[in-house]
């Protein structure tokens, strides 16, 4: 196996040369780096990465943060990461937070991050307060936050307008003309829940149909306490025709038990998620959605979060707005029908 002394002697130059070509530090003539570059080929040479950080003082790993591994809008978030990471020779280590009850629980699997010597670390992090994560962007400046908005943490916070998600989906519904809309929203204390509810909630007052709170369900993105939400909300026994679900994973769940009741999908009850993930678009009835560009969000945070442990000056994208996604768990409700004819 060849060593780096070996690729010095083919390209005539010292090691020192070749360990700064191998750094990306300055120093370097052209001809000198073009030289290295062709030994290295011709011995078929691969960097060692421990004996590289050690040289950079750098690990070329950055941490990221969870707090579930289960569902598919996580797993839309780790493709984004780890695409945009290799492209740039970096790797990641996966901190998953979900068995943690409070801040200080959360913030033990930062700390687990940090201990291992990571460049800069990528939070997921919704349900965390706001004043936990300006300490620790203090004492840890290489961190970037998803899906959590702050104006105090503007640069190094990326997340989609969730307030604009819930009045889109409200308005979605009343251009249908449903009257009596539902709601189960997610665990209103993470942050993207609780926007999205409160743009659904206050759009439907402004359009002058003010949902009747007895229709609104707290729920969570978990599969147990989603039936448990469903139920409850049909437990009621108040009419609605149509549903709104915080994620579709919810949306999914209401599908199966709504049909299960002997209500139809979408001729009596037009049921609306949020997310479009991939089984969105397969379920039974395909799942009508609000469509949120998770990964556009991921890969910025990516590239800012590279930018301030690499010292890069990548391009960070804008991250687009929600769209409405018509397919057939919505329909246009008899009322509509009625005054259109």
């Amino acid at each position: 196996m060849a060593t780096i002394k070996d690729v010095a002697k083919l390209a005539q130059v010292g090691v020192g040369t070749v360990s700064r070509c191998l750094a990306g530090k300055g120093g370097v003539s052209a001809k000198a780096e073009q030289k290295v570059s062709e030994a290295m080929q011709q011995l078929n040479y691969r960097p060692n990465s421990l004996a590289r950080a050690l040289s950079t003082q750098r690990s070329n790993i950055i941490g990221v943060w969870l707090p579930s591994l289960s569902g598919p809008f996580y797993q839309h978030i780790l493709q984004a990461i780890e695409f945009e990471l290799r492209l740039h020779d970096k790797h990641l280590i996966i901190a998953n937070a979900e068995e943690a009850n409070s801040n200080e629980e959360y913030l033990q699997h930062l700390d687990y991050l940090i201990n291992r010597d990571c460049d800069g670390v990528l939070m997921v992090c919704p349900e965390i307060a706001i004043s936990d994560l300006l300490i620790a962007q203090t004492n840890y400046p290489p961190l970037v936050f998803i899906n959590h908005s702050t104006d105090l943490l503007s640069k190094q916070s990326f997340s989609v307008d969730h307030y604009a998600g819930g009045c889109l989906a409200a308005n979605s519904l009343l251009a249908l003309g449903h009257k009596n809309i539902a709601c189960i929203s997610g665990r209103l204390s993470a942050q993207d829940a609780q926007q999205r509810q409160q743009g659904f909630v206050d759009e439907l007052a402004r359009q002058g149909r003010p949902i009747n709170p007895e229709l609104c369900i707290e729920g969570s993105f978990d599969f147990a306490t989603s039936q448990f939400a469903v139920q409850q909300l049909l437990d009621k026994q108040l009419p609605f025709d149509a549903l709104f679900c915080g994620s579709d994973k919810v949306a999914l769940v209401a599908l199966s038990i709504l049909q299960g009741a002997g209500i139809k999908v979408p001729q009596q009850v037009s049921v609306l998620g949020y997310d479009d993930v991939d089984f969105a678009a397969v379920a039974s009835p395909p799942l009508s959605t609000i469509a949120i560009p998770i990964k556009q969000m991921a890969t910025a945070a990516s590239r800012q979060v590279l930018n301030l442990a690499y010292d890069l000056t990548l391009t960070i994208p804008s991250v687009a707005e929600p769209r409405f996604i018509a397919r057939a768990s919505t329909q246009a409700s008899p009322y509509l029908k009625i005054k259109e004819g």
